[in-house]
């Protein structure tokens, strides 16, 4: 447990690190690895591009679905706090 003083400072730090690196703030805030988000993007992309050269079009609405939902995840994560 951190002492006031100290849970002041460290809100301080994270403030001016915002102020000045945001794109990095925000990178390190993320919660699920980039790899993880790149590889659901790989998997569903692939599939949806198979599942629609075969004419399966239900299921390859819904794999289109999963990445334009993990896309949208990606620009504006969920903050949970």
């Amino acid at each position: 447990m951190l002492s006031e003083a100290e849970r002041r400072s460290l809100e301080e730090i994270e403030q001016r690190l915002l102020a000045d690196e945001p794109r990095l703030a925000r990178t390190m805030n993320r919660q699920v690895r980039p790899w993880l988000l790149y590889s659901l993007l790989f998997v569903f992309g692939g599939l949806t591009v198979l599942l629609t050269v075969i004419s399966a079009f239900g299921p390859a609405f819904q794999c289109l679905m999963v990445t334009a939902a993990v896309l949208v995840y990606r620009r504006y994560p969920l903050r949970l706090r």
